[in-house]
Formats: C-alpha cells, sequence, structure tokens
C-alpha cells in the first residue's frame, strides 16, 4: 500500500512515468522546483527505451527504470501523461499497490475510460484531458454565458461552434478538451455538438488553442483559450498532485471539476 504521510510535512513522494517525454520532462523539471512539496522517487519508461538504467536528465539523482512496481515502493502519487495504453497498463499495475494516480492523458476510446473507472474502484483516479486551470474558467463562462442568451430569449437565434488546432503530432482529433467543452454546452444549453462536427487542425507546434463561438444574426461571442507553453499542463497535474491526499483518500474516478469544487468547498470553510 502507498506510504501515508501528513500533508504539508513532508514532500508528495511521486513517481512520473514516460519521464523522458515531452511531458515527463516538463514535470519533473517543475517539481524540481519546489521540492518543500515534491520529491522524485520514482522515473519510469517503456522497456526498451535507450535510457532505462541511466540517471534521468531533468533530474541525475533518479535512475530510470522500466519496471513500475519496484518504482512504487514508497510513493504517494503517480502522475501520467503518456498513451492510452500505456496509461491502461500502468494504471493495472498501480491498482493491487494502493498508489493514486493522476492522468493527463488524452485520447482513450469508451472502453478505455470505462476500464479506467472500474480500476478507480480499488484506487483514487484523477483524468483531465487539460490540466489548464483557464481551461476551467471557460468551461464555467459556457454555462454563465449560456443562461444569459436563455434569460433573454435570444438563444433560439444563436447557433454554438466548437473549434480547436493543436500540433501535428496530436494524434486524437478532436482534442479531449474539445469534447469535454461540447459536453459542457450540451450541459449547459441541450444543444449536441457531435465529434466531427467540431473544427479540428493540426498545424506546427501548436500547444493548444481551442474556441468556442455563439454566434447570432448580427454578432459573434467567442470564448477562446490558448496554451502557450505545455508548461502549463505540468504545472496543472501538480497543482492536483500538491492537495490530492489532502482532498481524497478514497477510491473513485475523480475530475477537474471535482478538484475545483473540492479547493471551492475548502477556502469556504475559512
Amino acid at each position: 500500500m502507498a506510504a501515508k504521510r501528513e500533508m504539508g510535512m513532508s514532500p508528495v513522494r511521486l513517481v512520473i512515468t514516460g519521464c523522458c517525454g515531452r511531458m515527463g520532462t516538463l514535470l519533473v523539471e517543475e517539481a524540481a522546483k519546489d521540492p518543500a512539496r515534491f520529491a522524485l522517487v520514482g522515473a519510469v519508461e517503456h522497456a526498451g527505451h535507450p535510457q532505462v538504467g541511466k540517471p534521468l536528465p531533468a533530474d541525475p539523482g533518479v535512475t530510470v527504470t522500466d519496471n513500475l512496481a519496484s518504482a512504487l515502493r514508497g510513493a504517494d502519487l503517480i502522475v501520467e501523461f503518456t498513451v492510452p495504453e500505456a496509461t491502461l497498463f500502468n494504471a493495472r499495475a498501480a491498482a493491487p499497490s494502493g498508489v493514486p494516480m493522476i492522468i493527463g492523458t488524452t485520447g482513450f476510446t469508451p472502453e478505455q475510460l470505462a476500464e479506467l473507472r472500474r480500476l478507480s474502484r480499488k484506487i483514487p483516479i484523477f483524468w483531465s484531458p487539460n490540466m489548464s486551470i483557464g481551461i476551467v474558467i471557460v468551461r464555467r463562462t459556457i454555462a454563465s454565458l449560456s443562461k444569459l442568451l436563455f434569460d433573454f430569449g435570444v438563444a433560439e437565434k444563436v447557433k454554438a461552434e466548437i473549434s480547436e488546432i493543436h500540433h501535428t503530432k496530436k494524434l486524437d482529433k478532436p482534442s479531449g478538451t474539445a469534447k469535454a467543452l461540447a459536453q459542457e454546452l450540451l450541459k449547459a444549453t441541450g444543444w449536441l455538438i457531435r465529434d466531427e462536427e467540431i473544427e479540428a487542425k493540426r498545424e506546427g507546434d501548436i500547444v493548444g488553442v481551442h474556441a468556442v463561438t455563439f454566434r447570432a444574426p448580427s454578432e459573434n461571442i467567442t470564448l477562446m483559450h490558448e496554451a502557450t507553453d505545455r508548461r502549463v499542463f505540468a504545472q496543472g497535474a501538480l497543482l492536483v498532485a500538491a492537495h490530492f491526499q489532502g482532498l481524497w483518500k478514497k477510491p473513485g474516478f475523480y475530475s477537474m471539476d471535482d478538484f475545483v469544487s473540492a479547493i471551492e468547498k475548502k477556502k469556504g470553510k475559512k
């Protein structure tokens, strides 16, 4: 089982999977900036990766391993930004150990997400396709704006559209964030935007741009979020990591909405 610790008494002991990848490297670098909060105790890559058995470039004090089970000994939390197949493989390994997971992987099929949910009956699993707090603000603004459109009686004249642009290496299309924005719109208005109706482009090295446009006969309203640096996703994941054990000790499947609501509730008690 994961070692127990009092939050605030010692750093959160992290295992970062995909540690040599683009997001894994950023997670290691960002965690190293705050040693009072985080201690990297495990760095994991897939079998056959050239860095396995060698010091982690971003933190030479840690050796890269392909053995997740051994890396989890003494860990408090796994932070995972990889690909769906690897995430499921790691979640299956983590569940018996009792070590919770923060997952930023995107591109899951409905069946893969269903398996993650089943595994969350054994350990707490937090999953968000976008760790940016800015996207949380956009999602909440969709609900507020939609309410005003209905309150003013103009909603029936409005058409909503969603678009997104990412770098050419991003495999899932449309993005998980765009799908989440579509779900937010459906919840707020009842308007359904199917995946194939989302305008999705892959260009250059664009980190991520998402827009929700409300088109009326004589005016348009656009909510746009642009991630200018991938570090925002690492920073968001580590923000969740810093609060994780203080919020969720029981198994369950948690989201960014759960995180924001829990923080708001916690702040409201003060």
